[in-house]
């Protein structure tokens, strides 16, 4: 328990650094955002932010992660049985929107400052989230290739290639924005027909 704080206080006031900090973020970047806004937008001393969180990258990042936890969910009640590769192609597709649309996840990358959360974050931290992907894909990928529709491949690869498409499409500028649709379309039916024991695409 934070020191000086009662545990509902202390789930107060995460809470709060939470919901501030998002906003906080998405106005000014998370180089331009200072700790003194931070703590003051939730009524604590610059002092007591570190019971809460090692810096303003690692808060930045559990909203990150609340963010794509979201879009995670809404993902999977999308997700078709049997899966077949156009269905697989529209999961990508439809993650892609979902990225595009959240603009808390495309700051990070408009202002150019995925460089310095990734410098500042513990390198631990960054592995545990992308091992995390990977296990809330796994089931799934597991069930598909039993069934026989997806190739056997390692989780761990076809996560990581679902990943990189997400990436994808936070880089629209650097892709050109002439060809981006049709670029990511390509890429999103290469791969769906590269996993799935399917010829015709829907």
């Amino acid at each position: 328990m934070a020191k000086g704080f009662t545990d509902q206080e202390r789930d107060a006031i995460q809470s709060k650094l939470m919901k501030n900090g998002r906003e906080l973020f998405e106005k000014f970047g998370l180089k331009k955002t200072s700790m003194s806004q931070l703590t003051k937008s939730v009524g604590i001393a610059q002092g007591s932010f570190y019971l809460f969180f090692s810096s303003k990258e690692e808060l930045y990042f559990s909203i990150l992660e609340k963010e794509e936890g979201l879009l995670k969910e809404k993902i999977l009640q999308q997700i078709e049985s049997p899966m077949t590769a156009g269905a697989f192609k529209n999961l990508l597709m439809l993650s892609v929107r979902m990225v595009e649309e959240n603009s808390f996840i495309q700051q990070l990358f408009k202002q150019e400052e995925m460089e310095q959360l990734i410098r500042k974050l513990p390198s631990e931290k960054l592995q545990q989230h992308i091992k995390k992907d990977t296990n809330d894909l796994t089931p799934l990928i597991e069930i598909w290739q039993k069934e026989g529709s997806m190739v056997q491949e390692s989780p761990e690869v076809i996560s990581g290639a679902f990943r990189s498409m997400i990436l994808l499409a936070m880089h629209k500028r650097e892709i050109g924005e002439g060809v981006y649709d049709s670029t990511m379309e390509l890429i999103a039916e290469g791969l769906a027909n590269r996993l799935f024991k399917e010829e015709q695409m829907r």
